[in-house]
């Protein structure tokens, strides 16, 4: 098969017919190295230190050398923010982000520490509160035109960066605590469904914002919120169904109104297979990380009852620790065996990369790359 550029490769995969070889993604939505494994890396393959992209995260490294040293086929578009949208750091190394929630790193992970609608128990309460702006948190100065020009000079897949990491679900539980909002689904429906509207108008206007500037270039859209553990669902199906998909159906509709050509991608950690259709219906079109090790989500599975209706991303989940690289090449060509025929594969990490050697990672590619390659 002749070789395909990386924009004709994903969209061919997207399309379920079988590319030239296998879409690879690094650096996006879950499939970023956190800083331990970034650093290590960078030194391995002999690169200098650049500056990160941003911070108060674990993975704060976005690196245009490491993507072309692996003939990565995806280039992430990101909507910047606002100078004014500080992070207001106190004096115990918490921080407050814009949306009044307190964090705590430690170690490799961030935290909530401070909810701040925890006590909240009526409408009026939620209403009240001093809600962030899309303009308050983002700016879209220069973005169409840095768009056009990657579009214009560059082969590759490109993607709009999710510029808010949390979803509905997520958010809620940040800002009641998880907890809390667990109850308010099951005890106070409308208070639950006016904070769901209100998270759905501001999330409106952010991708709104961001997709007027760069809907025309872009391949793939990014949004996130996981709703699985590893045993099931977080919440219910039908809680599921009668809070969340309504208004990810607006705001997807928003997406594909505004990316006409994009794909979405979805991250949605863990055992979420009854939910998987429920996905698609509202707009879904990638779905990540595919966390085949979790109950009900074997890739056998997943590629006979879904592989026709959305495209898997990711799945690779055996990277971390001092794992042999046999093993690794191993399951690289397993995964391909089993989600590459037909189309419709992205090979990633399963999530993002907290504690794994380079050599994991460079077998992981060169892999994929010469594996992949189908006939």
């Amino acid at each position: 098969m002749p070789k395909m550029s990386h924009r004709e490769r994903v969209m061919r995969a997207y399309n379920h017919e079988e590319p030239d070889r296998i879409p690879m993604d690094l650096m996006g939505n879950a499939t970023m190295l956190l800083d331990k494994t970034y650093l290590r890396l960078r030194d391995y393959l002999g690169f200098d230190p650049i500056p990160p992209i941003r911070s108060g995260t674990t993975a704060n490294y976005y690196d245009e050398r490491i993507l072309e040293r692996f003939d990565i086929d995806f280039r992430r578009i990101f909507l910047k923010k606002n100078p004014k949208a500080r992070l207001i750091t106190h004096e115990d190394e918490t921080y407050t982000d814009i949306w009044g929630v307190r964090y705590r790193k430690v170690g490799l992970y961030v935290s909530a520490v401070n909810s701040p609608l925890q006590h909240a128990q009526t409408v009026e309460h939620v209403k009240s509160y001093n809600w962030p702006k899309a303009i308050d948190m983002f700016t879209v100065d220069g973005l169409a035109d840095e768009a056009r020009q990657m579009y214009d000079e560059t082969d590759y897949a490109l993607v709009a960066r999710n510029p808010l990491s949390e979803g509905f679900l997520d958010r809620s539980c940040q800002l009641m605590g998880m907890a809390e909002f667990l109850m308010i689904l099951a005890l106070k429906p409308d208070l639950a469904r006016y904070l769901i509207s209100r998270l759905l108008d501001i999330y409106l206007d952010v991708y709104g914002m961001f997709l007027d500037e760069v809907g025309p270039y872009v391949q793939m859209v990014e949004v996130g919120d996981d709703l699985g553990t590893q045993q099931n669902t977080l919440i219910s199906p039908q809680m599921y169904r009668e809070f969340i998909k309504p208004a990810e159906a607006k705001l997807y509709g928003l997406i594909h109104e505004k990316a006409p050509n994009a794909a979405l991608f979805r991250h949605c950690d863990g055992a979420i297979f009854d939910v998987i259709p429920d996905l698609i219906e509202v707009g879904v079109n990638v779905l990540n990380p595919v966390q085949t090790s979790v109950k009900g989500m074997g890739a056998l599975e997943l590629k006979k009852t879904y592989g026709e209706s959305i495209t898997f991303h990711g799945a690779v989940e055996i990277l971390e620790g001092e794992v042999p690289t046999g093993t690794v090449k191993a399951e690289i060509k397993r995964l391909i065996d089993v989600f590459a025929p037909g189309g419709g594969y992205i090979l990633g990490s399963c999530n993002h990369m907290i504690d794994v050697k380079p050599e994991n990672i460079v077998t992981m590619f060169e892999t994929a790359r010469e594996y992949g390659r189908l006939r």
